[in-house]
């Protein structure tokens, strides 16, 4: 048993149960930093023993342990300590064990194997500071009803948040003053900027988007600008930038954050002046459209550690539309499933008609890191893979899993990180020493979180900081990296 509190503090409890000491290493290293005293076994019934006198504020147990399973544990505790929070932590497909426990409330909380950093400390703070969800599970199963939703521009919403933001969508409408767009991945800023256009006076002009991160310093600049012939190396024509293609419409530039200081120099210049250059020419054009900004960073802390200009901050930031990630929705999480799985079903030509009360519940207690884009694909792909009318708790809780490993991929590891994996001299285990680094008994030997951490800051190391480059190396996503880099 390990703490990292003194066991006079005043902190909640926070209590940690697997077997696997590997695991408990790797829990405790994600949560170092949580305003709570961790107390950790490697044993069910010596968890269980010291929950007789002792009550933990948040457990976190594993599901398959010798002796007794998590549920069991979690079973237990609750019926000495109902008040406290109780998390699963499986890797396994327990279809019938967890549904019965997330049916009877055993389970409140459910959490993959592999995990994300990010995901466990939010579920963890949440759970410590006792939030209450307010997600509704409707009482008949066989109808999630739809009616008296919002569809704004394809945003289906019940929400009173986001009736604000659709609201504030509508007054911002007679303006073209520049709006910023803030929410974590997958929230949906995308359709907020068509929202926005949609309902400007000048709907009838193009929109036009663009991902900042998706593009390397120098394609970037010609993307928005344009460029001559001759103006660099393989510039063999003349090409229109997106400033000039957005014409008197809109210009959405997600991810800006990423921009260098040399373009976020030249974007304050269009925005202040209303005019830019196109490269490998002094001529000057009129830039007459709406600019919609977003980040799914802070942009704030950007600015406050000189990685993005202040002034340029407050020159796009004149409104502020804030998108709430889709854990703070309430029942809007319910009614998205169901419009999901009405719409792949047409699209897919399946005959699904309703989620089980059981998997409703599991998409309830599911946090959804990856927010309305990861609920969307999960539900996209169970239609695809299963047949029936009804989607089941095993088939959530299958999906889930495989889209967590998926999402935390391994890359092979650096040498560098090969050579920090070296096993120490006069073990009596046989390692074989290859490429991709060490190998113990024909399984490696480094942590998965470690293998993809290395991997991420070699590419990083590589590409001289380039998160665009380096995210290419690894065939993921730049925001993949912003979001693991915070997670750390």
């Amino acid at each position: 048993m390990m703490e990292n509190q003194d066991n006079s503090s005043t902190l909640p409890v926070l209590l940690l149960v697997d077997d696997d000491d590997n695991i408990l290493q790797a829990l405790k290293r994600a949560l170092h930093n949580t305003q709570a005293t961790i107390i950790d076994f490697n044993s069910p019934l010596a968890a269980l023993e010291y929950c007789q006198t002792n009550q933990p504020d948040v457990v976190i147990s594993d599901q398959h342990m010798p002796d007794m399973n998590g549920c069991e544990l979690l079973e237990k505790i609750r019926n000495r300590w109902p008040n406290s929070q109780r998390i699963i932590l499986s890797a396994y497909q327990d279809f019938d064990l967890v549904s019965a426990a997330f049916s009877s409330g055993v389970v409140e909380k459910y959490i993959c194997k592999p995990w994300v950093n990010k995901e466990l400390k939010f579920v963890v703070d949440k759970a410590l500071s006792r939030k209450v969800n307010v997600t509704v599970i409707p009482s008949d199963e066989d109808n999630i009803p739809l009616t008296g939703l919002i569809n704004f521009h394809g945003m289906v919403a019940e929400d009173e948040t986001m009736h604000e933001l659709f609201d504030s969508i509508r007054h911002a409408s007679s303006t073209n003053a520049p709006i910023f767009i803030t929410g974590e991945t997958g929230t949906g800023k995308e359709l907020v900027a068509k929202a926005c256009h949609l309902e400007s006076y000048h709907k009838d002009q193009p929109f036009i988007a663009v991902n900042c991160a998706n593009f390397s310093e120098n394609l970037i600049e010609s993307q928005l600008f344009g460029h001559t012939k001759g103006a660099f190396t393989g510039a063999i024509s003349n090409q229109e930038g997106l400033f000039s293609a957005a014409k008197q419409g809109s210009l959405f530039l997600d991810e800006i954050t990423t921009l260098s200081k040399p373009l976020q120099a030249k974007l304050l210049r269009v925005v202040q002046e209303r005019e830019f250059s196109p490269l490998g020419t002094n001529e000057v054009l009129k830039f007459h459209a709406q600019i919609i900004s977003a980040s799914s960073n802070s942009i704030s802390n950007a600015v406050r550690e000189g990685d993005f200009r202040e002034d340029l901050y407050y020159r796009l930031n004149v409104i502020t539309m804030a998108l709430p990630p889709l854990r703070e929705r309430g029942g809007d999480l319910v009614h998205l499933a169901s419009f999901f799985l009405k719409k792949y079903n047409k699209i897919e030509k399946k005959h699904f008609k309703k989620f089980s009360r059981n998997a409703i519940q599991i998409i309830c207690a599911y946090d959804w890191p990856g927010n309305i884009r990861q609920l969307e694909n999960v539900i996209h792909g169970m239609v695809i893979l299963n047949s029936g009318e009804q989607i089941t708790s095993e088939i959530i809780i299958k999906s889930l899993s495989t889209t967590v490993k998926n999402y935390m991929a391994v890359q092979p590891i650096p040498t560098q990180s090969a050579q920090l994996a070296q096993p120490a001299m006069g073990s009596n285990d046989s390692y074989q020493n290859t490429t991709n680094g060490y190998v113990k008994n024909n399984l490696a030997i480094q942590p998965l979180w470690q293998v993809e951490k290395d991997a991420i800051e070699a590419a990083l190391l590589h590409c001289q900081g380039n998160i665009p480059k380096a995210a290419a190396m690894l065939e993921v996503s730049p925001s993949t990296i912003y979001r693991k880099k915070l997670g750390w």
